[in-house]
């Protein structure tokens, strides 16, 4: 179970403060924090209109998990379905939740 979970919301993905959410994470990750990141179905759909960000690929190699609704369109985004049963249980179970 993550004990930091992100949740990435529309409000501009791929702006500086997302990518400062990336590396929040990413550090996080890097150093040994179970992390999560939760992509809402409205930011996985702005994120498949724009061009691919390989940010988001290392996400793997850091050993953060990727989430998504079970209702998402991925695309190419690469992330783990879940219902809404398991989302909640996800972030009920973080020691820390922090939106972005």
């Amino acid at each position: 179970m993550a004990s930091h979970l992100y949740i990435a919301t529309a409000n501009a993905p791929l702006s500086d403060r997302f990518q400062e959410m990336l590396d929040m994470l990413m550090t996080g990750a890097a150093f040994g924090l179970p992390t999560a990141l939760w992509l809402t179905n409205d930011c996985v759909s702005v994120l498949n209109a724009l061009p691919a960000n390989d940010s988001l690929l290392q996400l793997a190699d850091f050993g953060v998990r990727c989430v998504v609704s079970d209702s998402a369109t991925t695309g190419a985004l690469q992330a783990e379905a879940l219902n809404g049963d398991e989302l909640r249980e996800l972030r009920t179970g973080c020691q820390q939740v922090l939106v972005f």
